[in-house]
């Protein structure tokens, strides 16, 4: 397991410009260390939503079935919807209100999402079984002690992500947890340390996605 949430408040609390006892966020007991908990569950919650990573999208098959039309959503935003057709994979089109169009049945040509309940629905409803591609975009990025997955933080969690970003993405966390925690800004520690944050979090951010196809050069 990689680094923890937990030693990351230590880390933050060894900052410079930091105010923090590391030994309150060494006590995960302690007031302090709850306090600082609360700050850095926000904060990596805000982060880790601010854009479609390339590590947080996945693909799940689902099978469609002959005259179902609503089906479980993925653990996350769904992206893109593809079926196939003919020879082909075609990419279905969004649709907000998709009960509007009827109960017609043949092979789908649009889908819709619902959060009450959480759902995915395709139109026309299935004929027949097929498959169909979701490509969805999971920000459950917390790794648990107990090896599951959860969006929020707990004592010995760290991030799921692939392992060579995440020395980034925490060094970036820090300075905004530290940051965040110093709350005005008036604080003359205040504006070094969101520079410095703004500047980690570029670095994250540049080594965390794929390569601009414009700034290849062939040799």
């Amino acid at each position: 397991m990689g680094k923890t949430f937990d030693q990351s408040l230590i880390d933050t609390a060894k900052i410079s410009m930091s105010m923090i006892d590391p030994e309150d966020m060494a006590d995960t007991t302690s007031e302090e260390f709850e306090s600082m908990r609360r700050i850095q569950q926000g904060c990596h919650t805000e982060l880790s939503n601010r854009e479609d990573f390339p590590f947080n999208k996945f693909t799940k098959t689902i099978q469609l079935s002959k005259g179902q039309n609503a089906y479980s959503l993925p653990d996350g935003r769904v992206i893109e919807v593809r079926i196939a057709q003919g020879s082909g994979i075609k990419k279905l089109p969004y649709v907000e209100d998709i009960e509007l169009l009827g109960s017609e049945t043949g092979t789908p040509e649009m889908f819709s999402v619902s959060y009450n309940p959480n759902k995915l629905k395709f139109y026309p409803v299935p004929d027949k079984i097929m498959p169909v591609n979701v490509d969805y975009n999971n920000t459950k990025n917390v790794l648990l002690a107990d090896g599951n997955y959860s969006y929020n933080i707990e004592i010995g969690s760290t991030l799921r992500m692939p392992e060579q970003f995440q020395h980034l993405y925490f060094d970036a966390l820090e300075y905004y947890v530290l940051a965040t925690n110093m709350r005005k800004t008036s604080n003359a520690r205040w504006q070094p340390t969101v520079e410095l944050f703004n500047q980690k979090w570029s670095t994250f951010l540049k080594g965390c996605k794929t390569v601009d196809t414009e700034t290849i050069f062939t040799i």
